[in-house]
């Protein structure tokens, strides 16, 4: 499998249907995604999408969000190297720590970057204006935090 990864044109709304698919087909939210959609990678196999990863970024914190790789290409890497590519396009737009919830990959964060668990409400009102971070699925999830200075 050959897969490009690349940034999302802000515009183009055949990829963002794609990827409310994919985070459908995955039970990820996709509030929000429209408005922070220049802020994402897409993998693609072909033309296929097989993988997404988003930011929302907030001055020097970066919210990382829709981590999604289709069910056939689960289990091969693509996610990591999402997660990597993501977490250098956060570094290069000037944020210093990049926050995330998540109720099933709190693990793979850790264990292959480093996250740390934290406390949500530290970050309350920094992601105010997220509409990912308020959403009533999202509040019983796992709040983890990486300080990207020096990565």
């Amino acid at each position: 499998m050959t897969v490009q990864i690349s940034n999302a044109e802000a515009d183009d709304a055949n990829s963002l249907a794609e990827v409310c698919a994919l985070l459908g087909e995955t039970n990820l939210p996709v509030e929000g995604v429209a408005a922070h959609f220049r802020h994402f990678l897409l993998a693609r196999d072909d033309s296929r999408l097989t993988g997404c990863v988003g930011l929302e970024v907030y001055g020097e914190v970066a919210l990382l969000r829709s981590l999604a790789v289709a069910p056939l290409q689960q289990k091969t890497g693509l996610g990591k190297q999402l997660t990597e590519q993501i977490l250098k396009s956060a570094a290069a737009s000037g944020a210093r720590e990049v926050v995330l919830l998540t109720t099933t990959a709190a693990d793979f964060f850790q264990r292959h970057f480093g996250f740390e668990e934290t406390t949500r409400n530290r970050y309350d009102a920094l992601l105010a204006d997220s509409p990912e971070w308020h959403l009533p699925r999202c509040s019983s999830a796992v709040c983890l935090r990486l300080t990207l200075e020096g990565k």
